[in-house]
């Protein structure tokens, strides 16, 4: 079925290029009408882009929508790198990218990369004007090849866990991880023997649980709450006892200090006078309506004083 868009641009040129864009189609694969030609005007009044219609089949280029959406992203980002696109089996396709200063694209353990992915499959997937839907696609999007590095790091860590399941003869809880990360765990602890999976939790907190086959997953769940909650129990008991710090503090004996008397200060030897110049450091709190009411009464108590301290000083010449 044909289909008809109109698309603008400074020039012929542009309008084309945009459109073949957001199409995601190539340009060989596509027919177009020049509707208007751009016009300059004269300073700018009068000036128009130009505006073309182009022709294409409803049948979309998922290929072109998802490597034009991402080399778009990228020169957004001023990332220089390399987009492949390769068919993977049935309605699976790849899609890479390769380049320098791409760990960006990446984030915490994927985060990133996994936002990335679910755009491209929303861009390629999107129903067309005319309510049609093509076929459905599911792209992985990768980056510097951290799909695989990924992979190969969660089967190692499987393996870890699993031996120290075996050893310690205790389950042991791995952290949330998304559905496909989840998938490699459980895909590599089923060729250990003596050892299984489980997974609980809900939505972005679900985490796979590796425990004892023998003991099984419920009743691996409930000895670990039991030995969490008898070593607590144990806890409480020492601190209602007083625990260990009683029996240090009581091994420890502390010198006796001898109690002396302050010396008597007369109240002759105190001149309040001294401290007049000073007196408004040892005011009371007082709350102000304004900054300038502030400084206002901070001047009028060094006035205060600087006429006592002076007063005190013409006391003392006269004495003499």
């Amino acid at each position: 079925m044909k289909n008809e868009k109109i698309f603008t641009g400074k020039n012929v040129e542009e309008a084309l290029e945009a459109g073949l864009m957001e199409l995601g189609l190539e340009k060989e694969n596509v027919s177009y009408e020049v509707i208007e030609q751009e016009k300059k005007g004269i300073l700018g009044i009068g000036a128009a882009p130009a505006k073309i219609k182009i022709i294409y089949t409803s049948k979309k280029n998922g290929e072109g929508i998802a490597v034009n959406y991402v080399k778009n992203l990228l020169d957004h980002m001023e990332i220089e790198a390399d987009v492949k696109f390769e068919k993977g089996s049935q309605n699976r396709y790849n899609l890479s990218i390769e380049g320098d200063k791409t760990g960006v694209l990446i984030g915490h353990h994927g985060d990133t990369l996994d936002a990335l992915q679910y755009l491209v499959n929303l861009a390629v997937n999107k129903k067309e004007e005319d309510g049609e839907k093509g076929e459905y696609m599911n792209i992985t999007l990768d980056v510097s090849g951290y799909r695989a590095k990924r992979e190969q790091a969660l089967r190692v860590l499987a393996r870890r866990m699993a031996t120290k399941v075996l050893k310690y003869k205790r389950s042991v809880t791995l952290e949330p991880m998304l559905p496909y990360e989840r998938r490699i765990i459980h895909s590599e602890v089923q060729g250990i023997e003596g050892v299984s999976t489980n997974s609980i939790g809900v939505e972005n907190n679900r985490k796979v649980v590796i425990f004892l086959e023998e003991t099984g997953f419920q009743k691996s769940m409930e000895r670990d709450n039991d030995r969490r909650n008898s070593s607590r129990g144990d806890r409480g008991d020492r601190k209602k006892s007083g625990g260990y710090a009683s029996k240090r503090s009581s091994s420890v004996v502390l010198p006796k200090i001898e109690k002396k008397q302050l010396p008597k200060i007369e109240i002759d030897d105190y001149d309040e006078s001294d401290y007049s110049s000073t007196a408004y450091l040892r005011e009371p709190t007082k709350r102000f309506s304004s900054f300038a009411e502030y400084e206002s009464h901070m001047a009028s108590l060094a006035a205060q004083g600087e006429a006592k301290a002076a007063e005190k000083d013409k006391s003392e010449e006269t004495a003499e």
